[in-house]
C-alpha cells in the first residue's frame, strides 16, 4: 500500500484530515492549513487589506487557505498570543507594549512574530464644522467617541486622553462604537466628535463630510511629543491636506505603523511563501486606498516592526539582501 505523503496539520482554526478505512485499505487524505487572519472592524481600511492578502494567499500559496475576520490591533495581538488568530494585523505601539509588559498590558505577550509592516495609522479626530470644536480640550462635555472598547484607537486615545487630565466622565456621553456607526451618529446630529486612529482618508466620514463640512483635529504638539518619548512605537505623521473640505494643509500628527503579525509556532515554509507571495503581489493593496502607494512598499517592510522576525519572514527578507537590525531577529 502507498501512503500519500502527509502535510503538515496544523491545530489552527478548521485543520481537517479526513481518514478512510475499505476493504481493509487505508488511504490518506491530506488537509489544508487555514489560517484565521485578524482585521479590524468594518468601515476602515483594515477588513479589504486583510481581504487582499487572504486572496494573495488563497491563490498564490499551495496548501494554505486563509479567511479575514473582525478584530482590532490590541485584541488581534491578544488573540494571536492566545491562538485564536494565526496571521493578524496590529499596530507598532501595541507590539512593543505587549512584547514589554506595559500599559494597557499587564503581561509580557511573547507569541507574535513580525512577518511585514504596511501602512501608518494616524491619530486625529473629526466633529461637524458647525460645533466649534477645534482641540482635544474643547470636547469636554460634549458627546464623543473614541472607537470601539478595548481596539487599539479607544486605547491609544484613552492614553491621550490621560495625559490630558481628561476622564470618560467629563464628557457628556461616551458612545464606544466603530466607524461606520459612529458616522451615522454624526450624520444624525448625535455625535460630536468621533477620535480615530487610522489611515485618512477613512471612507465613512468622507461621507460625513459630503453630508456637513468636518473639522479635523488632532492632539496639541505638546501632548505629541510626550506621547512619542513615552510610548515606543509612536511617531510623527501626517494627516494629508486636501482630503477634506476644511482641512486644506497637512494637519501634523502622531501615528503607528499597521503590521502583518502571525503565531510564533507556525511553521517556517508556510511564512516564507505567504512573505514572498505578498511582496511579489503588494500592488493589489494600492486599490485599497490610493494613498497606500507612499507606504506599502517592499522597501518598507520592516519598518516600525517592534516584534523579533518569523524565521519564516527572515529567511525571505535575508535572502532578498535586507539590513535586517538586531532587535528582529528571530528568537525562540
Amino acid at each position: 500500500m502507498r501512503e500519500k505523503k502527509k502535510r503538515y496539520i496544523s491545530r489552527m482554526g478548521i485543520a481537517l484530515i479526513v481518514g478512510a478505512m475499505v476493504l481493509g485499505f487505508t488511504s490518506l487524505v491530506w488537509a489544508e492549513i487555514i489560517l484565521k487572519v485578524g482585521t479590524g472592524p468594518v468601515g476602515g481600511n483594515w477588513f479589504p487589506l486583510g481581504a487582499v492578502l487572504s486572496t494573495i494567499v488563497n491563490e498564490k500559496v499551495e496548501g494554505v487557505r486563509a479567511a479575514p475576520t473582525l478584530g482590532g490591533g490590541t485584541s488581534n495581538l491578544k488573540a494571536l498570543n492566545a491562538g485564536t488568530q494565526d496571521f493578524s494585523l496590529t499596530i507598532g505601539m501595541t507590539n512593543a507594549n505587549a512584547w514589554a509588559g506595559n500599559p494597557p498590558f499587564k503581561k509580557k505577550y511573547r507569541n507574535a512574530r513580525s512577518v511585514f509592516n504596511t501602512y501608518i495609522n494616524t491619530i486625529h479626530a473629526y466633529t461637524p464644522a458647525h460645533t466649534g470644536i477645534k482641540t482635544v480640550e474643547d470636547c469636554k462635555g460634549k458627546r464623543i467617541s473614541p472607537g470601539k472598547k478595548g481596539f487599539t484607537g479607544e486605547v491609544m486615545w484613552s492614553l491621550i486622553l490621560k495625559e490630558y487630565g481628561i476622564a470618560y466622565k467629563d464628557f457628556s456621553k461616551v458612545e464606544l462604537v466603530g466607524y461606520d456607526e459612529g458616522a451615522k451618529l454624526m450624520k444624525d446630529k448625535h455625535l460630536d466628535v468621533y477620535m480615530i486612529l487610522t489611515f485618512a482618508p477613512s471612507a465613512p466620514f468622507l461621507e460625513v463630510d459630503a453630508f456637513t463640512p468636518i473639522t479635523v483635529f488632532t492632539c496639541s504638539p505638546a501632548i505629541q511629543k510626550r506621547m512619542i518619548e513615552k510610548y515606543p512605537g509612536f511617531g510623527k505623521t501626517i494627516v494629508p491636506g486636501g482630503i477634506y473640505k476644511n482641512l486644506p494643509n497637512d494637519l501634523e500628527t502622531i501615528g503607528s505603523p499597521c503590521v502583518f503579525a502571525c503565531r510564533k509556532d507556525l511553521p517556517e515554509d508556510v511564512i516564507y511563501k505567504i512573505t514572498k507571495a505578498f511582496w511579489e503581489n503588494y500592488k493589489l493593496t494600492w486599490k485599497i486606498n490610493p494613498g497606500f502607494n507612499k507606504f506599502i512598499k517592499p522597501e518598507n517592510a520592516l519598518e516600525g516592526l517592534a516584534l523579533p522576525l518569523h524565521p519564516g519572514a527572515f529567511k525571505y527578507y535575508n535572502e532578498k539582501g535586507y539590513k535586517i537590525p538586531k532587535k528582529l531577529m528571530p528568537v525562540d
